[in-house]
């Protein structure tokens, strides 16, 4: 996938640090610690910007721990964990954690929930519709205008799965939730 920025961190691309902004560098390194290694698909990442950071998050992870583990870390470092798990190779487990994600407005948040609109799991793409007042339209209209080739990517990758696996069901663009939902983030970004 052609991205938007270059990550400029000196880790690997797919570690827990990378994930997230510089200032939470302590948390991740705590996070780590509770998570050990995860297994992460042989991709090279997504790589965004968030906020003004250079980000690259999970494409897909294997992780064999507890959904539970969060829940003894920091307020922070939970909803790290949470976004870490939207990447999750269980597509169960990406819903749960989404719906954790959802109400906070966190910048380094934004691009965990901006990826699951572009994935053929419709429960997912339901869930952001079903939650889209508690989004920031702020800041997630500022991650898209900050990642103008990314966002495009995302969307075509909704459509490419509405066209293969939804079509049949929603023949009309307007009855497929993953149109609406990209309209609702396009129109966040057209107030900027």
């Amino acid at each position: 996938m052609e991205s938007d920025v270059t990550p400029q961190t000196s880790a690997t691309p797919n570690s827990i640090a990378n994930a997230f902004p510089p200032g939470l560098k302590l948390d991740a390194e705590g996070l780590s610690l509770v998570m050990g290694d995860p297994k992460f698909a042989d991709h090279q990442g997504i790589e965004v910007t968030a906020g003004k950071s250079h980000v690259v998050i999970p494409y897909r992870i294997y992780h064999k721990g507890s959904e539970q583990d969060g829940e003894s870390l920091s307020r922070t470092q939970s909803t790290m964990y949470s976004c870490l798990l939207t990447r999750h190779h269980d597509g169960y487990i990406r819903q749960r954690q989404l719906e954790n994600i959802l109400p906070i407005s966190e910048h380094w948040v934004v691009p965990f929930v901006v990826q699951l609109t572009g994935e053929y799991v419709i429960e997912l793409l339901d869930t952001c519709e079903a939650h889209l007042s508690l989004l920031d339209p702020v800041l997630y209209g500022s991650f898209i205008n900050d990642n103008p080739k990314y966002f495009q990517t995302t969307r075509d990758r909704m459509i490419s799965y509405w066209d293969c696996y939804y079509r049949r069901l929603y023949p009309h663009r307007h009855d497929y939730v993953g149109f609406r939902l990209f309209d609702r983030l396009q129109e966040f970004a057209s107030r900027l």
